[in-house]
């Protein structure tokens, strides 16, 4: 009888920790730089051409992120160019849904839908304001500093 009691309580604990391990979902790179800009907002993004921005593809299959360049004209991002390891450059050619200009908010576009059923969305890295200063931590007695 001890056996099945121990069995069962193996059991039911393999179980909880199996499902609150399952519950905890990993962060994507587009919500990891949604909350940068929250955090740190963004200054304005003039026209021109920008590299190394971050372009982001969510779809069915989940939410992949390449590095790219995009063409601004008055606040939306009117091209953009997927990044290759040599560093050249390909146009992302998609259907849009509606508007096929994105327009720029807070350091990230609005996203850009695709009838294939994607969403799309630029990410201004290099325009993200600093991080704020943090308050330097006091030592532990006993520590090398305390």
């Amino acid at each position: 009888m001890k056996k099945l009691y121990a069995c069962t309580f193996a059991l039911v604990m393999a179980v909880s920790v199996a499902s609150g391990q399952a519950a905890k979902k990993e962060e994507t790179c587009l919500e990891a730089w949604q909350k940068e800009s929250a955090e740190r907002g963004a200054y304005p993004v003039e026209d021109g051409t920008y590299k190394n921005v971050i372009v982001s593809i969510v779809s069915g299959s989940g939410t992949e992120c390449y590095l790219g360049k995009v063409k601004v004209e008055n606040n939306h991002v009117t091209t953009i160019y997927l990044s290759f390891e040599d560093n050249s450059y390909e146009y992302l050619d998609r259907t849009y849904k509606g508007e096929s200009r994105a327009k720029i908010n807070n350091g990230i576009t609005d996203p850009l839908t695709t009838t294939a059923g994607e969403k799309i969305y630029v990410v201004f890295t290099d325009k993200f304001k600093p991080r704020k200063k943090q308050y330097k931590k006091a030592p532990k007695p006993g520590s090398p500093q305390g």
